[in-house]
């Protein structure tokens, strides 16, 4: 009885007293809501050290690993081998254009130069003109001689070699002197490289080197790593323009913070500019109706813009711009190039004991430097071409495009550009990084090579059309 009465006290007290309850409940929950979020501290604090543990085992695994595949690596794979490659595309005696600032073109004529080569050409060709035709040299005036051009069609290897022919069988017969432009495209424009470097219009010589050249296979492993082991300084200029792309990419990587969002606004307010009554379309029309198409240009030449003098400045320079722009990706494209420049620019010679001797003029890198014959009208002028396959849509999407088309991208040692745009820019300046049209930072001229590889145009062919090709060619 004395407990049961005890108990009746004890639930009286609690009945009378609910504030108490609610006061000792609260407690305990805020005491068991702090000991949990120790618990978490402790955890995530935990978590923490272990993944910085993680993270410096990582960076420990990868530097140790990188270690050892440079070990295992030719020097000329290496970083400093790949610098020193990328240098040259700095030096201010191979590229003096290093001190020249750019600007962009608009308009659907020629530019001054090229008219100036005309009449330069149209009087060094008279008397072979006269000869050709058979007729006194005196009886032919210069601005009655017809533009002659001979156009190259693309075929690989095919057309490289049925074009070397072709001028072989005009040289002979006179008329390969009476011709204004060398235009080509992909096998084709690897023969007229050859007249414009070191040929020097002598179709005869280009078939020699090539004869020598095609010893070897372009695409060997062990060939390419002879070549790069034993000629060093060649192997260098032939390799420069890959690895300055290497180390722009590179540059471009290593800092992307809130770019991406940068980008996008960017890219928006150029879309609207160039879409706009004051954008590009305007200007074209407004220049078109004032000026003479060699005087117009899109923006002013800016003489302050920075021009890295080494590797480690142009990656500086790089990450403070690129992020704005589209860096020139180093893809297969410049690799297949830089191969057909060791195998078809880089002069071959049997030497003593049939033995395969190799020359290049560092001139013969840049696409610029052919305007040297052209300009006193000793050589046509050469106009390499490339395809772009454009499918009509914004964002290059086959199942939204109505149409596929094709665009069609002129190189000649003047200017670079496409009548599809209106827009041209010096030979000299390309593969500087712009943004609509203006230049960012100063870098020597695109390599010839990385040029060859382009004009090829072999990667614009599509799958379906490939396998067409070979069902066609197949019994």
């Amino acid at each position: 009885p004395g407990s049961e009465k005890t108990n009746q006290q004890d639930t009286s007290a609690l009945a009378g007293n609910p504030g108490t309850e609610s006061k000792e409940a609260a407690q305990e929950k805020d005491s068991n809501t702090e000991s949990g979020n120790s618990i978490k501290e402790q955890l995530l604090q935990q978590i923490r050290a272990a993944q910085t543990q993680l993270s410096q085992k990582v960076d420990e695994t990868k530097a140790a690993l990188e270690s050892a595949v440079h070990g295992m690596l030719p020097e000329q794979l290496q970083r400093p081998w790949i610098t020193a490659c990328a240098q040259m595309c700095l030096d201010q005696d191979t590229h003096p254009e290093l001190l020249q600032s750019a600007a962009v073109r608009v308009g659907k004529g020629i530019c001054g130069q090229e008219a100036d080569f005309q009449l330069r050409r149209a009087e060094h060709i008279r008397k072979h003109f006269a000869d050709f035709i058979g007729v006194p040299e005196a009886s032919v005036d210069p601005r009655d001689i017809p533009v002659i051009a001979v156009a190259g069609s693309g075929g690989g290897f095919r057309a490289m070699v049925s074009t070397i022919g072709s001028y072989r069988a005009m040289h002979e017969a006179g008329l390969a002197q009476c011709i204004m432009y060398d235009a080509a495209v992909s096998g084709s424009s690897w023969a007229i490289a050859g007249l414009h470097t070191y040929g020097h219009g002598d179709p005869f010589k280009v078939l020699d080197s090539v004869r020598e050249a095609m010893q070897t296979s372009m695409f060997s492993t062990a060939n390419l790593m002879a070549f790069v082991s034993n000629n060093d300084s060649i192997a260098k200029r032939v390799f420069t323009d890959m690895a300055a792309r290497y180390l722009l990419a590179a540059a471009k990587s290593e800092d992307k913070s809130d770019s991406v969002e940068k980008d996008s606004e960017s890219l928006t307010k150029l879309e609207d500019t160039a879409n706009s009554d004051s954008g590009v379309g305007l200007l074209t029309k407004l220049a078109d109706s004032i000026v003479p198409d060699q005087l117009k240009y899109l923006y002013h030449k800016d003489e302050s813009l920075p021009t890295p003098l080494t590797v480690d400045e142009l990656v500086e320079v790089a990450k403070d711009t690129v992020k704005a722009i589209s860096v020139p990706p180093l893809s297969i494209v410049e690799l297949y190039g830089a191969l057909l420049f060791k195998q078809l620019i880089v002069q071959h010679e049997k030497g003593p004991g049939d033995k395969s001797e190799l020359n290049l003029d560092p001139r013969w890198t840049k696409l610029s430097s052919q305007r040297a014959e052209v300009d006193r009208g000793v050589l046509p002028m050469p106009i390499y071409t490339a395809v772009r396959h454009f499918l009509g849509t914004d964002d290059n999407n086959p199942s939204t495009s109505e149409e596929h088309k094709y665009q069609w991208f002129e190189f000649n040692p003047y200017e670079v550009g496409s009548i599809d745009h209106d827009a041209w820019m010096p030979s000299w300046a390309f593969g500087r990084p712009m943004i609509n049209g203006k230049e960012q930072f100063k870098i020597g001229e695109t390599h010839f090579g990385s040029i060859m590889g382009t004009v090829a145009s072999a990667f614009c062919a599509s799958v379906k059309a490939m396998v067409m090709e070979i069902y066609m060619a197949v019994p």
